[in-house]
């Protein structure tokens, strides 16, 4: 099972009905749970909810072979942190989707690290999906030198 999600402050149509639109199509062909924030698209080839409570996300976080999502730091966080193949579309401004392009830059690092794939507008959404399916994400290791050296300079600096 693949687990889409939008976050729960805003819907992500645009990415919701390309997954809905995947599903009819046959490009995926695995069931689509989704959490579909409080959007105007209706998925007519998923199951979905508005927002799941806590429990229940880290359940479905826990179950699903594969997640699709928004570019949110806090899903990519947690994708990578259960270990799980993530695939992510940004919100961009251009759509109204948001105020700036803050999740564009997201994607691309985390998608230039190795940790998700990413998918930066509709007509990319097939292929990737189905490079979800053997995607095995780049494990992060934090980069605790660079931040020693940030302090020292700032220190010598005073």
């Amino acid at each position: 099972m693949i687990f889409l999600t939008v976050g729960t402050q805003f819907g992500f149509d645009r990415l919701v009905k390309a997954v809905d639109e995947a599903l009819e199509s046959g490009t995926l062909s695995e069931p689509v749970f989704a959490q579909v924030g409080p959007g105007n698209y209706v998925p007519r080839h998923m199951d979905y909810t508005e927002a799941l409570e806590k429990q229940a996300f880290e359940e479905m976080l826990d179950s699903c072979e594969g997640i699709i999502s928004h570019a949110g730091i806090g899903t990519i966080t947690l994708a990578m942190k259960c270990q799980k193949p993530l695939l992510v579309m940004p919100r961009m401004s251009r759509y109204g989707e948001v105020v700036n392009d803050h999740q564009v830059a997201t994607a691309h690092k985390f998608e230039q690290s190795g940790h998700v794939l990413a998918a930066y507008q509709e007509y990319e959404l097939p292929d990737k999906i189905r490079q979800l399916k053997t995607f095995v994400p780049e494990p992060r290791v934090p980069g605790s030198q660079g931040v020693i050296d940030r302090i020292c300079q700032f220190l010598e600096s005073c």
